[in-house]
């Protein structure tokens, strides 16, 4: 009785240890489908990430099929700011390496201690080397929200003022931004850091060798892996409709 005892206390210390470190079993929802069958999914096997709206993936280009259409979203976006600001926009790598096999992260996992078959890109950084007067900052910002709108990623919304920034209120000297369908997001940010009256973001620009005055935005994607889209399909079903719940894991 006494080592029945000894191995519940064990077992009980194992299973605490385990959900301390992270290891928390998946969670399990249960529901009746369109044929009065009673089923029981198990989120280990969600084929997405907690947090991603896997169900909008089921209808939207793989990996290899995403490039085209982000390209072209990239060329606007850099046209219509150079247009509206009247600056020239550089590219931090060559244009054939945007989606280059370097830029692509796979998931590591979907949050619930199984595998995902999602795969992200982040890539196609441009700057500028100067900025409009920032009277002519919300007009740069209409031009390119006008394309992201067009692509289905609604316009460009801003981020709050930060901390450092809220004396100057609307005359903030950075802004930064993002507009996104959930699947695709791009980020812009337009700053003059000489416009800071303290002289602190000047001076960290110099040390840190950051422009002091740029235009700048960056693409970035979380999509199928190419070739997967049928398999992640089949592996979706049992989820469709379903609200996700919280990760257990923290991959």
């Amino acid at each position: 009785m006494r080592t029945h005892a000894v191995l519940l206390a064990a077992l009980s210390l194992l299973l605490s240890g385990c959900s301390i470190l992270g290891f928390e079993p998946s969670p399990t929802t249960t529901y009746t489908d369109a044929t009065g069958t009673e089923v029981t999914v198990d989120w280990v096997n969600y084929p997405a990430h907690e947090g991603n709206d896997g169900e909008k993936l089921l209808e939207y280009p793989d990996q290899a099929e995403l490039e085209s259409g982000a390209r072209e979203l990239v060329e606007q976006l850099r046209m219509v700011i150079t247009d509206s600001s009247g600056l020239a926009l550089t590219s931090s790598e060559p244009e054939q390496d945007w989606f280059a096999d370097k830029n692509w992260y796979p998931q590591s996992g979907n949050g619930y201690g199984g595998e995902s078959m999602l795969i992200t890109v982040n890539c196609c950084d441009f700057t500028s080397d100067s900025v409009p007067e920032p009277n002519e900052w919300q007009r740069v910002l209409d031009a390119a929200s006008q394309v992201t709108q067009d692509a289905g990623l609604g316009n460009f919304v801003l981020d709050d003022v930060p901390e450092w920034c809220a004396d100057a209120g609307d005359e903030c000297w950075r802004w930064t931004g993002t507009a996104t369908d959930g699947v695709q997001w791009v980020f812009i940010k337009i700053d003059d850091l000489a416009l800071d009256p303290t002289g602190d973001s000047a001076q960290d620009a110099e040390e840190f060798d950051w422009p002091l005055a740029s235009i700048s935005f960056s693409y970035g994607a979380t999509v199928v892996r190419t070739g997967q889209s049928d398999e992640y399909a089949d592996a979706f079903s049992p989820f469709l409709g379903l609200k996700q719940p919280s990760a257990t894991s923290s991959d």
